[in-house]
């Protein structure tokens, strides 16, 4: 009588069985990481919406804009910012970038205590619970980004920028120092960057030429400006 065959593929069954078991543990895991990721976009994006009602609640210029922006809350800073080739800031917007700063450091995402996990009564439980969770902390920024109009540098030994470049960094920057000197804000909150002429909100060479000197002069004036991020997100 002949001997029953074994079956010496029934470790490919288990085996198989095994590794769906661990596909499925990976993919469950992947869903609560997402989850646990978008609930902390979630409160950090409250906490930006409620910074940008408090900073349009603080200002009322017509040289100042506030918008709610993709990269946090964006305040636009126009008119006589800037003398002309100059990166110092005219003093009568001195009070004004003080007022900024003064409302950026009071908003309630400036005042989230990092150093220790708040009470389970804190608005703020869950956002800082989770980043806790999962290694991370909150990192706020606010960053100066300097422009200048297209009209270019003449080359003149009095002034001592090369070109727009260097002049729009300089002036992002000294509204860094202002900002730190006026409302007290560390400087490791900051960053200071400067894109020149080449992101300009209108473009001077679509104007027509019959369009006047002064119109143009207009325009140019519209994109020199310095606008301020404040921002916020999970680093690990």
């Amino acid at each position: 009588m002949a001997k029953p065959k074994k079956n010496t593929q029934a470790w490919a069954i288990t085996y198989a069985d095994m590794v769906t078991l661990l596909l499925t543990f990976f993919v469950l895991l992947m869903v609560i990481l997402s989850e646990a990721e978008k609930q902390i976009d979630y409160q950090i994006s409250k906490l930006l919406d409620k910074a940008h009602e408090q900073m349009l609640d603080g200002l009322d210029d017509k040289n100042i804009d506030v918008e709610r922006v993709t990269k946090g809350v964006k305040v636009t800073i126009r008119g006589k910012l800037f003398d002309q080739l100059s990166p110092n800031i005219s003093p009568e917007y001195l009070p004004k970038i003080a007022r900024i700063g003064d409302l950026m450091k009071n908003t309630d995402i400036m005042k989230i205590d990092l150093t220790s996990l708040p009470d389970s009564s804190d608005e703020n439980f869950t956002l800082m619970s989770e980043l806790n969770n999962r290694g991370k902390e909150l990192a706020v920024e606010i960053r100066c980004e300097g422009h200048t109009d297209d009209a270019p540098i003449p080359p003149d030994k009095k002034i001592k920028y090369r070109d727009n470049w260097e002049l729009s960094s300089q002036r992002s920057l000294n509204v860094v120092k202002q900002m730190n000197r006026y409302a007290s804000i560390d400087y490791e909150y900051f960053s200071a960057l400067g894109y020149g002429p080449y992101r300009p909100i209108i473009s001077v060479e679509t104007i027509k030429s019959k369009k006047t000197r002064r119109e143009k002069d207009r325009l140019r004036e519209y994109n020199r400006r310095v606008e301020i991020y404040l921002d916020a997100f999970a680093r690990d």
